[in-house]
């Protein structure tokens, strides 16, 4: 099978297995491993699979990013998040939207000190989301903007 053929074979291996209930992150592992299978041959395949998933994930890089969220918790707990945010609020407050503006303002001056975007995502989800759906904005809405906004370092 060549393998255009091989990776629509994948899309559709990984729709069904979505409909039937598999997570997302499963059933793609699982359809990557039978792909490489099905083009490579079993020993060659099963060897990559096993190989690919540790170089991805073995990078010094990703060792750092839990010492970023525990940066940002730490940052939570000492109030730095909460005063961030309030400091935004009352500058963008009264911006038509200005709660998610000031959202945006807080979490890209938390990611440019903190340098993770990830972290600060942890950390805004807990301090931004609750405050935007107290004032009565959508939850998808709310998620979306720090999400977005964490992503600005």
């Amino acid at each position: 099978m060549d393998p255009f053929n091989a990776g629509l074979l994948s899309v559709a291996i990984i729709i069904v297995m979505v409909v039937l209930g598999v997570r997302v992150a499963y059933a793609s592992g699982i359809a990557g491993v039978i792909g490489l299978i099905w083009l490579r041959g079993y020993d060659p395949g099963a060897g990559l699979a096993g190989l690919l998933a540790h170089s991805e994930v073995s990078h010094v890089t990703l060792s750092v990013l839990p010492m970023f969220i525990l940066i940002g918790f730490l940052a939570f707990y000492a109030g730095l998040t909460q005063s961030a945010f309030y400091a935004a609020r009352c500058w963008l407050g009264t911006l038509p939207g200005g709660l998610a503006v000031a959202t945006v303002f807080a979490t890209a001056g938390f990611a440019a000190v903190s340098g993770a975007s990830t972290a600060t995502a942890a950390v805004f989800s807990r301090v931004a989301i609750p405050e935007m759906l107290k004032y009565g904005y959508d939850r998808s809405l709310a998620a979306g903007v720090v999400a977005a906004g964490g992503t600005l370092e």
